[in-house]
């Protein structure tokens, strides 16, 4: 996923908006006057208002998968590849807390079949990716191998999105990154040998 400087602006400023006035005040014009350009130079970058949603959620995964990926081709041991998976979904979310409001509005999204075919592939690939770390971890004996796969998955994936809405519907007031240390290292001694 190539994007220049200015579409980056433009990302960043949409999810500023979303997250100061909900995604109802995403609109071009509020686009144009928070990045500083016109409204057709924002066309320019983006064809929609859609184009630039779906440029957020593709760059959420594109980040997501790369990190994991490279956690695997440098043989970690699970203990660091799900302790890396951790801190990259913390950290992501305190660089751009606005990507929170994006990320998890599977609601506000489920009657736009674009919008609800991208959301079940951000949760596809996250799902597929962690439950074969999880396997991978029981194959070489890191992780009990009587877990369920499917159930650790569902403990993680949740747990972090917890911990993350929590953050932002709490107005940021604690530090996300000692809540998520603390979170990654209670899983860990769940799931390691």
């Amino acid at each position: 996923m190539n994007l220049t400087k200015r579409q980056l602006d433009i990302l960043e400023a949409s999810l500023e908006i979303i997250n100061e006035g909900g995604i109802q005040s995403l609109t071009i014009k509020n686009i144009a006057k928070k990045v500083g350009i016109s409204e057709p130079a924002i066309y320019r970058h983006f064809e929609s208002k859609t184009k630039i949603l779906l440029n957020i959620l593709d760059y959420f995964i594109v980040n997501n998968k790369r990190m994991i990926q490279q956690n695997l081709s440098k043989n970690n041991s699970i203990k660091e590849v799900i302790g890396n998976l951790f801190d990259n979904f913390i950290n992501t979310f305190i660089q751009y807390p606005n990507l929170i409001s994006v990320i998890f509005s599977e609601e506000i999204f489920r009657n736009d079949p674009v919008f609800k075919e991208k959301s079940n592939q951000i949760f596809k690939e996250n799902y597929f990716l962690i439950n074969n770390i999880i396997k991978k971890g029981q194959q070489t004996g890191e992780i009990d191998a009587s877990l369920n796969p499917d159930t650790v998955v569902t403990i993680i994936m949740g747990s972090i999105r917890l911990c993350i809405k929590r953050w932002q519907m709490l107005n940021f007031q604690f530090d996300l990154k000692e809540s998520g240390q603390q979170l990654k290292e209670t899983i860990l001694k769940i799931l390691l040998k």
